[in-house]
């Protein structure tokens, strides 16, 4: 009896202490439902922008509408949903850093978005190739070529868990052009060997001899990088390759005093290249033309077009000089707040062990108390069976004890007694030392003789029977009205 009670106070101080947790689980399960409801429109819209923007990006065209992906970013960048819809998400960061680098010449803005697109980690090779590529682009604009180099690897190392070769391979010739800009013409000729094994397209193979063209011009081997580069000038490439490589083309005309040459491609790149960096160096040399001729009028035309790059390239540099500090200290630090990461998450699979291990001894605690109230219930229900037989058995040989003679007769009587009441005599006697009178009023009471009945039969007053009798229950820790009940209860266990 003791240990039950301990055991299901315990239980229901378990039960005290689990209550507010239990008020704190629901409530936040409430706020979470509540929020998914909420979220539910706005998350439906997202979803169905990001598939537009998918059939865009699979025809190679870039969504422009930054505010509704700004949109898509907000309703899905937060705790635990980034990590439900991270591919999703990163495209999303990816697509606006496309828009503020390619549209917006938010070269900074761009840089921020391309750092959260990667740090998601998303799960599309393609995807983090091409952020990486990104990255890496905006480092070689800045002449952060070391840097470049590693974002271009590690966009490599995407594309070829892609398994798409035509990525791979065009970034391969990215990172030769980064070894050539960093003056390692080894390893350059060590990766444009690995890509000559690629057979992609004509474009492609034109970029490989512009890559060799720039080295050998690095070294000054003039002859050589132009062999390489009119090898190639009349392939089909994009508009902005091809002026690329009439640039160099036209830098090694300069350098070999071949002014005339060099100017009809100068003429060629202001026609076509919106690269400032290109035009740039094009209209040095129409400048140094017309010095040359006297040509006044054309001079200063050519000069003010020549300022008018200038400034555009010193606005795109500042923009880039911003961007490519942000890359740099991220390729340094990929994740700077690691450990903090770290620490909130074990915080919180701690308190979720802690709940779940709370839960658990809530459970217990609860079978714990079920089964010790069952045990109680059946104890009881046992003890009042037996207190029925007990009182049955008292009844139906209460006849015997009806005679007053059989009280002169102590030896029978205590005979009598301890066969059909439950050994009342040697009980009361072993346990409590009663007398031979109080063993005999115990049994009177068990028997429910009246008072003067029971004086008669003890040859006593009544007033002495009522004495006797509180005496006794004060000695049982009972009361003289509530004395037979206690005598059931012991005689019968």
């Amino acid at each position: 009896m003791r240990s039950w009670i301990k055991n299901s106070t315990f239980a229901g101080k378990g039960r005290k202490m689990l209550l507010p947790l239990k008020h704190i689980i629901r409530l936040c399960l409430y706020f979470i439902l509540l929020g998914s409801v909420t979220s539910c429109q706005s998350w439906r819209e997202a979803r169905n922008t990001m598939i537009q923007a998918d059939s865009l990006l699979a025809n190679g065209v870039i969504m422009q509408d930054t505010a509704i992906l700004a949109d898509v970013i907000d309703t899905w960048d937060h705790f635990i949903v980034r990590f439900i819809t991270r591919d999703k998400l990163a495209k999303a960061y990816y697509l606006v850093g496309r828009n503020m680098d390619d549209y917006h010449h938010h070269y900074a803005d761009a840089a921020d978005f391309y750092i959260q697109a990667d740090r998601l980690n998303t799960r599309d090779h393609i995807l983090r190739g091409r952020i990486n590529s990104c990255m890496g682009f905006i480092c070689k604009q800045d002449s952060y070529f070391e840097e470049a180099c590693k974002f271009y690897e590690r966009s490599s190392r995407a594309f070829k868990e892609a398994g798409n070769d035509w990525y791979y391979a065009h970034n391969l010739l990215n990172i030769a052009e980064q070894y050539v800009n960093l003056r390692e013409y080894n390893k350059a000729d060590s990766i444009l060997q690995i890509a000559n094994n690629y057979d992609i397209d004509s474009a492609y193979y034109a970029r490989i001899m512009d890559i060799q063209a720039l080295s050998c011009f690095n070294q000054k081997q003039y002859d050589l990088a132009l062999m390489y580069l009119l090898t190639v000038k009349n392939y089909p490439r994009p508009i902005e390759a091809r002026c690329y490589s009439y640039m160099k083309i036209m830098q090694i005309y300069n350098q070999m005093h071949d002014y005339s040459n060099a100017i009809e491609y100068a003429k060629y790149i202001i026609l076509h290249s919106s690269n400032p960096n290109y035009r740039l160096n094009a209209y040095y040399h129409l400048i140094d033309y017309a010095k040359m001729h006297d040509d006044m009028e054309l001079l200063t035309n050519y000069s003010h077009e020549r300022d008018d790059e200038n400034r555009k390239i010193q606005d795109n540099a500042e923009c880039y000089a911003q961007a490519s500090s942000k890359l740099k200290s991220y390729i340094l630090n990929p994740n700077p707040y690691g450990v903090i990461n770290l620490c909130f998450a074990g915080a919180i699979i701690l308190f979720l062990i802690l709940v779940v291990f709370a839960y658990i001894i809530y459970k217990r605690h609860q079978s714990v108390s079920r089964k010790n109230e069952e045990m109680v219930y059946s104890q009881e229900e046992q003890r009042i069976a037996k207190r029925k037989l007990f009182e049955r058995k008292i009844f139906d040989h209460s006849v015997y004890f009806l005679q007053p003679n059989i009280w002169k007769d102590t030896n029978k009587l205590r005979e009598q007694a301890n066969i059909y009441c439950g050994n009342i005599f040697y009980r009361l006697e072993e346990t409590y030392h009663f007398s031979e009178q109080e063993m005999k009023i115990c049994l009177m009471v068990l028997l429910e003789f009246p008072r003067e009945q029971m004086a008669n039969y003890l040859y006593v007053q009544p007033n002495t029977i009522s004495k006797a009798k509180g005496k006794i229950a004060k000695i049982l820790g009972t009361t003289s009205s509530d004395l037979r009940n206690f005598l059931i209860d012991f005689l019968a266990s």
